[in-house]
């Protein structure tokens, strides 16, 4: 079952945060309040995403990335945030379904039969498409044809 503890170490964990989340209320005082810059960068490591894959999926330009990334500030705003979360969100429950980082890190790169040939990245863009990404990853963990 996912977790909370998932999730935050999908972002670098509460060393990275500054602080141990350990309810959903604690990751909506942290995303209300803004992750550290630090976190968009470890997810983008731990996913092995090239800026031009990311920036789209995080609603944001390149260039935002190249700026926070050679001038990194505290926090980012509420809805980066908020975005960020989601694609952490989603990537600890594929890396659990799937039980394996790299295997997670290819199912998100490839069109999946189950969201209409679309890539589950491409849909992560917005909550609607992610929660139909997150609907196939639980078909899969439960074993319904997906």
């Amino acid at each position: 079952m996912l977790s909370e503890k998932d999730i935050t170490d999908a972002l670098g964990g509460p060393k990275l945060l500054g602080k141990q989340a350990n309810t959903v209320l604690d990751l909506a005082d942290l995303i209300q309040q803004g992750l550290p810059t630090q976190s968009v960068f470890h997810l983008q490591k731990e996913m092995a995403l090239r800026d031009d894959d990311y920036a789209p999926t995080l609603g944001v330009s390149i260039k935002w990335l190249g700026r926070y990334r050679n001038t990194p500030r505290q926090h980012m705003d509420a809805n980066v945030s908020d975005r960020l979360y989601r694609i952490a969100r989603i990537f600890a429950l594929a890396e659990e379904v799937l039980e394996d980082k790299e295997a997670a890190n290819r199912w998100l790169h490839r069109p999946q039969s189950g969201l209409g040939e679309r890539t589950p990245l491409e849909l992560m863009k917005n909550e609607v498409g992610a929660r139909e990404v997150e609907e196939l990853l639980y078909r899969i963990e439960y074993g319904i044809y997906s």
